[in-house]
């Protein structure tokens, strides 16, 4: 119980400010001095702590301490605009940034999103023109990188003579990776490497070591230990798996359009007045 009351306490100044407080309303659930709060505030509250507790619902018993612990935030704060805390240039702002940031939230939520539809060919042309999302084939590999051509060449014929990679590595490469013997971590797909990389990389058989590659880290040896080539099935078991996430950037770039076209026309209608040269 606690736990909760020290908890909400903390939510009520993070969240305290977005609540709203209407002067008269027969859905009082406690008043503090000049403040009211009522069950649309309460039930905010309660919302924003089930929130945090991904979605567990608070027992009465909780409820009880939820209003009881509102009740001591508005105790102080009432204390500290006594104090005129409120009037400071720096709370002033932050509350001003905080309504605005609500405000567009409201209006996106409210106004815009309800208008935008998604299709599946939308969707669909997305993925064909951003085929990297849905990575085709991915390499496994080892690396070992050295400051100066001339120990690069050196390495690489001692391996090709039969030398540990992962012994050498851990002895002499400058990169993170020799911790690891020069393994990359993760799977490697077209995009992630820079592109004197890419083109070797991609071009090794299993098992096959590349020449020294000049980058501008210093020398570069790549060994494949492994390369994954997905099934058709495996693309499209993916492309279900991020369907929902393109339709959410498609979704999001819809809504900036909309955005913009908004504030172009009503920049029409209102004075805007902008000081760069204050910001500097």
């Amino acid at each position: 119980m606690k736990k909760l009351c020290l908890l909400f306490t903390l939510i009520f100044f993070i969240f305290g400010s977005s609540v709203s407080f209407s002067k008269e309303d027969e859905n009082i659930v406690a008043r503090v001095g000049n403040y009211i709060i009522t069950k649309v505030d309460f039930d905010q509250m309660v919302k924003e702590y089930e929130a945090m507790r991904r979605g567990q619902k608070l027992s009465d018993q909780e409820k009880k301490m939820v209003l009881d612990n509102i009740v001591k935030n508005f105790l102080i704060v009432n204390e500290a605009e006594r104090l005129k805390m409120d009037k400071k240039a720096e709370i002033e702002s932050q509350l001003k940034i905080l309504k605005m940031k609500l405000l567009m939230k409201e209006y996106v939520n409210n106004v815009v999103e309800p208008k935008i539809k998604v299709s599946d060919e939308e969707v669909e042309e997305y993925m064909k023109q951003t085929s990297d999302l849905i990575p085709k084939e991915g390499l496994m590999l080892r690396e070992i990188v050295v400051k100066s051509e001339e120990e690069a060449k050196a390495i690489y014929n001692e391996l090709r003579k039969g030398g540990d990679f992962s012994k050498i590595a851990a002895e002499k490469s400058i990169a993170p990776t020799k911790i690891y013997g020069g393994r990359i971590k993760g799977e490697i797909s077209r995009g992630k490497l820079p592109k004197e990389l890419e083109e070797v990389a991609f071009k090794l058989k299993v098992g096959e070591l590349s020449k020294p590659i000049k980058t501008e880290q210093g020398y570069v040896i790549l060994l494949l230990d492994a390369r994954k080539e997905r099934t058709q099935k495996e693309i499209d078991e993916l492309k279900g798996k991020i369907r929902g996430k393109i339709e959410g950037i498609i979704k999001h770039k819809k809504t900036e359009e909309i955005m913009e076209k908004k504030v172009e026309e009503l920049s029409k209608n209102i004075k805007i007045e902008k000081y760069y040269d204050r910001i500097r």
